[in-house]
């Protein structure tokens, strides 16, 4: 097959490009059209997609919600700081930001008692305690009690933030009984920003051994016979073992000293007559032990009624005629509810500035046609004295604070 040049006729071969003779291109030209640019657009909108899908993949991996666990303590970082959160049952362990896993208190059998379980927050760099600012930043802070084999459920108030406990962003108190055994204390946060935080502590109750004596066990009519009683068993047992006194409804006329055990020591009552002190009771403790005083009467016409080394806890008991009804000195601490305390020169005194065991709640108190009511003289801590339900009327003076220590009178009432 051949074909004609299209300029000077020569026979060319049939796929010919071009003349050899006199080189004319052989093919016709076409018109080539640039690519549209909607193409571009389209490729470049499909890029920029992908790419922005990518990006909101990583921020949403970035700031989804985050779960932190781990046991009394974790470290948890937002966008400019890391909070070291841990829990304690000491306020001193908490604010030097060490962290209590577990606990261990020994209590007499048939008795119950109750610990502050404390949640601090602290700057992880600076060491600060900033919980107002993490408080903030919280939507809700539970707190759940887990019993363990053959353990029984102890008991929890809502964790809130306590003036007693300035430091701490929340507080709950852990209530139990001598056969309590073994509760993991769990707290579960839940943050503003959807995060968990999940922190546990825990607390196991041994039985005590335990004295108990009852006005059929011992005389205990006099006080010559309850003070002799007291130094038996001051021979007897070892400070470390708790000793119960059921008192009969008698009058004691004089002074009597319990010595370094913890006591609990209640009064009773036989028509008209019922279990009272004329003289000064001195509670000396050792090595942290305390007393406990419960539906006992102080009748005295000067000198001091209760004289507290150790941590003294008063319960519905009423004081009446004394220079000083109740003091609080070195190594002691006075806490009294629903007692009443009467025509003293000085009610509830504090001179101490250090103690063995705290507790500033005074509720339900009474304080009539005192010289003073309340006088702080030295007072270790701060926390704040809490005088909620209690009534101030006819006092020369309700509270007079020489130590400046923080005192909460706002739910009392003063006639």
């Amino acid at each position: 097959m051949s074909k004609k040049c299209v300029k000077c006729g020569q026979l060319l071969p049939e796929k010919a490009s071009f003349c050899p003779h006199c080189t004319a291109v052989q093919t016709e030209k076409q018109e080539v059209k640039a690519p549209g640019r909607w193409k571009k657009k389209v490729v470049t909108g499909a890029v920029l997609a992908v790419l922005a899908a990518a990006a909101g993949m990583a921020f949403s991996q970035y700031h989804r919600p985050r779960s932190y666990e781990g046991g009394a303590q974790i470290i948890y970082p937002n966008e400019e700081k890391s909070y070291k959160v841990l829990l304690t049952f000491s306020e001193g362990d908490g604010v030097a930001g060490q962290a209590e896993k577990e606990r261990t208190d020994r209590i007499a059998e048939g008795m119950d008692s109750a610990l502050p379980c404390q949640l601090y927050v602290l700057d992880e760099e600076s060491g600060a305690l900033p919980w107002e600012e993490f408080v903030s930043e919280v939507e809700s802070c539970e707190v759940e009690t887990k019993p363990g084999e053959d353990s029984k459920q102890m008991d929890y108030s809502e964790p809130v933030h306590q003036e007693s406990f300035p430091n701490a962003a929340y507080v709950s108190n852990i209530h139990y009984l001598s056969d309590s055994g073994v509760n993991d204390i769990v707290w579960n946060l839940t943050m503003k920003n959807g995060d968990t935080i999940s922190l546990g502590t825990r607390l196991t109750v041994e039985k005590q051994e335990a004295v108990t004596y009852h006005p059929e066990d011992a005389p205990m009519e006099t006080v010559e016979e309850l003070n002799a009683l007291l130094a038996s068993i001051d021979e007897e047992y070892s400070s470390d073992i708790p000793v119960y006194l059921y008192l009969p409804a008698v009058t004691y006329e004089g002074d009597i000293m319990f010595g370094d055990h913890t006591f609990g020591i209640y009064g009773s009552t036989e028509g008209d007559e019922m279990t009272a002190f004329t003289g000064t009771v001195r509670l000396q403790g050792k090595n942290g032990n305390s007393a406990d005083l419960f539906g006992l009467r102080f009748a005295g016409d000067s000198g001091i009624g209760v004289d507290a080394y150790c941590f003294v806890y008063i319960s519905g008991c009423s004081f009446d005629g004394f220079d000083t009804a109740a003091i609080a000195r070195n190594g002691g601490w006075v806490c009294a509810a629903d007692s009443t305390f009467t025509n003293n020169r000085t009610a509830l005194k504090f001179n101490t500035s250090m103690a063995y065991g705290t507790c500033p709640t005074y509720q339900n108190d009474t304080f009539t046609g005192n010289g003073t009511a309340v006088c702080i003289d030295s007072l270790p801590g701060n926390e704040v004295l809490d005088f909620s339900g209690s009534v101030f009327s006819g006092n020369e003076a309700d509270i007079v604070n020489k130590a400046e220590h923080p005192v909460n009178t706002a739910n009392a009432s003063f006639d």
